[in-house]
């Protein structure tokens, strides 16, 4: 998978914010510990062509399906590889090129979308969109580039931000993300910043007849105080297919976005017991020709947001903190929560756990009411462990 140079020369050591969050909730929502919502482990079974597990999605309607994209070892293209949730094991594999015939014109992009087994779009390094089936051949590519205008859409933050799906048959729904990254020889660090008027957060696109639509909302009060953040606009979002609603939020503020379509119709503060702390950080050298992005332990940021349409369930993931005297979260206990609402955003309950040692919460899905999150400690080097959590073991009140 294509990494930009900045994603290559950052190394993640924390998430930082600057505001604090709202009001407690009642007494009511329940607090608990993750090991009662766990069932069975799930493992997926590694090949040689999967050094590490990134990029982890679930095809919509498809409750067996997990599908996984990495480069491939010897940087010739990428692979999608599809795996059976109820054996653990691969069961298709496609690989697309990163140049000749079956490439993107521009080359490959970081974001990928699977509706069914025949429907797979990838994004181009400029602004292209590429469709295959799933044998990888190419069927279809749209120059989007020629559609959106440069000085709306940096094709950069384009590709690679963290939200895509199709909101109806012939729309497909994405983020932009304006952040943008430079290298400060002076001080020898990377520097972030992002427009603070931006607006256009989403966009849709007609599949059909190129039609571009944007959205027209600005960030939450009081998140300029993050332009100096890399990944303050790497926003997190779920559809609730069941109402048509899509929720967002951003990584360090308590507000969540309700859209229909590309309107904004509310911003609200989801009921919570947690005291979300929400501190800056700063990137700072480490070690030779490294530096970090350093968070105060206090700080607290928001992982993912998602929808369960088995059970009617919204859960958002959090690090609320991390202890211990290291100097870098490798060195940290990290502390997090799983917050779970009804789809009316009805506050139901709080999971607790902690990982120890140098993994963090990174990789995750949602299918056919279970929940999988990685394993703090991963021993084996041919498998990679999940736990998984049963969402209709959430207690209500």
């Amino acid at each position: 998978m294509f990494k930009s140079p900045f994603s290559q020369i950052l190394v993640f050591v924390g998430f930082i914010a600057l505001f604090s969050c709202g009001e407690k909730a009642s007494d009511e929502i329940y607090s608990g510990k993750l090991e009662e919502l766990a069932i069975e482990d799930w493992i997926l079974y590694k090949d040689i062509e999967t050094p590490n597990i990134q990029y982890l999605k679930t095809i919509p309607d498809q409750d067996d399906v997990v599908i996984l994209t990495s480069g491939l070892s010897d940087n010739s293209g990428m692979v999608i590889k599809f795996y059976d949730i109820l054996t653990s094991k691969k069961s298709l594999q496609i690989k697309i090129p990163y140049e000749g015939p079956q490439s993107i014109k521009g080359g490959m992009g970081g974001r990928i979308l699977v509706c069914d087994l025949n429907s797979i779009l990838l994004f181009g390094r400029t602004g292209r969109l590429g469709f295959y089936d799933t044998l990888g051949h190419k069927t279809k590519e749209i120059g989007i580039d020629s559609i959106l205008k440069e000085d709306i859409v940096d094709f950069d933050n384009f590709m690679y931000g963290s939200v895509m799906l199709m909101s109806n048959e012939n729309w497909l729904l994405v983020n932009q993300n304006p952040s943008k990254t430079t290298f400060d020889n002076s001080s020898r660090l990377w520097k972030a910043d992002f427009p603070v008027e931006f607006k256009n957060w989403f966009t849709q696109i007609n599949l059909k007849t190129g039609e571009i639509r944007h959205s027209d909302f600005k960030i939450p009060s009081g998140y300029e105080s993050f332009k100096g953040d890399a990944f303050a606009t790497n926003l997190i979002g779920a559809l609730d297919s069941k109402r048509g609603y899509y929720y967002f939020s951003w990584p360090y503020s308590d507000v969540v976005y309700k859209l229909n379509n590309l309107s904004l119709e509310e911003e609200f503060i989801p009921e919570t017991k947690v005291n979300f702390t929400y501190i800056p950080g700063k990137e700072t050298p480490w070690g030779e020709g490294f530096t970090v992005f350093a968070a105060p332990k206090e700080a607290s940021s928001h992982i993912f947001l998602l929808y369960d349409p088995y059970n009617d369930l919204l859960v958002r993931a959090s690090k609320t903190h991390e202890s211990g005297e290291g100097e870098t979260k490798f060195e940290r206990t990290k502390h997090y929560v799983l917050s779970f609402y009804s789809g009316d955003w009805e506050p139901l309950g709080e999971y607790f756990f902690d990982f120890e040692g140098e993994l963090d919460l990174e990789n995750w899905f949602l299918t056919g009411g279970r929940l999988f999150i990685n394993k703090p400690e991963q021993p084996n080097e041919d498998q990679y462990e999940f736990y998984r959590l049963d969402l209709s073991k959430i207690k209500k009140p």
